[in-house]
């Protein structure tokens, strides 16, 4: 009938190193010669049907998004750009969008006795990773700015790149022990071997072309759509320092709180 909650305690370990000044790096960044941290952002939670068994969630959903502005001489006024009395302008905006849904569930068997338990068990993953780029530009394709020298026939530019939705699934065994320090509250070092199964389709770009299109004479700025350069299949079956980043599950040392 317990509930409990697990976290990744390398945080606490590097804390503590860093009060006493161990492994010589001080400055709040002290770091422990551990083992590879799997916990960092996902949320582990688990429910005890028995004394000896309990059922294992894992739950992560990372987004990540980034502006990039970038600024320099105004590309319409070469003359200016020439003599060094340009006007520092913004010249692109970069938004890039980082997508990572993770999502696991298993069993877990225990056996031991007073404040020291060993356990072991399997669970199964599903992974969701994409990532969009899109592009804006403050200086259009134009036929004036064609005739200031800042585009050419045959010029082109992203607008967005859209990368396929890599999706991951996997099965993990683990084993691993836990000591309580306290009724409710136990510090653990967890080790598995996993396979996994990746697949990475093609994604798509979309281009802006500054170019004379079929039936007429004069150049004008059109849109592209185009498929991804490659897709991607891969298939691991590694301990978990190998399986960490596509996989979402490593070798721990992990701090769990009952209730």
């Amino acid at each position: 009938g317990d509930y409990a909650i697990q976290m990744n305690a390398t945080p606490i370990l590097d804390l503590g190193l860093n009060s006493v000044n161990i492994m010589g790096n001080v400055g709040g960044t002290a770091q422990h010669p551990g083992h590879v941290s799997g916990f960092s952002q996902t949320i582990v939670g688990k429910y005890f049907l028995t004394g000896q068994k309990a059922v294992r969630i894992k739950v992560g959903i990372n987004n990540d998004y980034n502006t990039t502005k970038t600024y320099g001489d105004n590309p319409v006024t070469p003359t200016a750009g020439n003599n060094g009395t340009a006007e520092n302008v913004l010249i692109s905006t970069a938004k890039t969008r980082n997508n990572d849904i993770f999502l696991a569930g298993g069993l877990e068997w225990r056996r031991g006795h007073n404040r020291l338990q060993g356990f072991y068990g399997a669970e199964a993953f599903l992974r969701f990773e994409n990532e969009n780029v899109k592009n804006t530009y403050e200086f259009a394709y134009t036929q004036a700015h064609q005739d200031s020298g800042f585009v050419n026939i045959g010029d082109e530019r992203m607008l967005s790149d859209k990368s396929g939705v890599a999706v991951t699934f996997g099965v993990r065994g683990f084993v691993g022990v836990e000591y309580f320090v306290a009724p409710k509250i136990s510090i653990g070092a967890e080790f598995g071997w996993g396979l996994g199964l990746t697949t990475s389709p093609r994604g798509t770009d979309e281009i802006e072309v500054w170019d004379t299109q079929s039936g007429s004479s004069d150049p004008s700025a059109f849109t592209e759509t185009e498929k991804g350069g490659s897709s991607e299949r891969d298939i691991k079956f590694l301990v978990d320092d190998g399986v960490n980043n596509s996989m979402g599950a490593a070798a721990a040392i992990t701090a769990t709180f009952h209730f």
